[in-house]
C-alpha cells in the first residue's frame, strides 16, 4: 500500500463508502486483509479525520451483506457504524436529497444515486478523501484511498 500524504497539515477528513466497508465486514472478499490492515494498522497513525459515512451508505451496507454475506454481518455492520464513537454518519435530509437527484438526473454514466449523496456531503463539509474500491469519485473532486 502506497504511504498516503495529506496536501494540507493537520487532520484530513475521510469519507467511507459502501465499496470499503463491505470486505471490512464480510471476511470472504478479496479487499478483506487490505481493509482491515488499513483500520487496524495505518488509520490510527494516519491524520484522517474526522471520519464520515451517511444514511445511505449504511442503507447500501446492511442491505449487501445481508443478502451476500448472512444477517449476523449485517447487524454487526449496522450497529458498528451507527454506534461508532469515531465515524459521524450524516444525515440525508432534502437539501442533499434533492442536490443528489439534480446531480444524478443531470449525470451521464452509471454512478449511484447513494455515490451523488456521498459527492453533495462531500462538498458540503470539504471532504477530499474517500475510502473505496470502486467509483468514479474523481468526478465528485474526492481523491481515492488506499489505492
Amino acid at each position: 500500500m502506497e504511504e498516503f500524504t495529506p496536501e494540507t497539515e493537520g487532520p484530513t477528513a475521510l469519507f467511507l463508502d459502501t465499496s470499503a466497508l463491505f470486505p471490512y465486514f464480510d471476511p470472504d472478499t478479496e479487499e478483506h486483509d487490505e481493509i482491515n490492515t488499513f483500520f487496524r494498522e495505518m488509520l490510527p497513525e494516519l491524520p484522517y479525520r474526522p471520519l464520515y459515512t451517511n444514511q445511505y451508505v449504511v442503507d447500501e451496507l446492511v442491505t449487501l451483506l445481508l443478502y451476500k454475506a448472512d444477517r449476523e454481518k449485517a447487524e454487526r455492520a449496522y450497529e458498528s457504524v451507527t454506534q461508532s464513537e469515531v465515524i459521524q454518519l450524516l444525515s440525508v435530509d432534502d437539501s442533499v436529497f434533492e442536490a443528489a437527484g439534480e446531480g444524478f438526473l443531470e449525470g451521464d454514466g452509471e454512478v449511484s444515486f447513494t455515490d451523488y449523496t456521498i459527492g453533495v456531503h462531500a462538498d458540503e463539509k470539504k471532504i477530499d478523501y474517500i475510502l473505496a474500491y470502486d467509483g468514479d469519485f474523481g468526478q465528485f473532486g474526492l481523491n481515492t484511498v488506499p489505492r
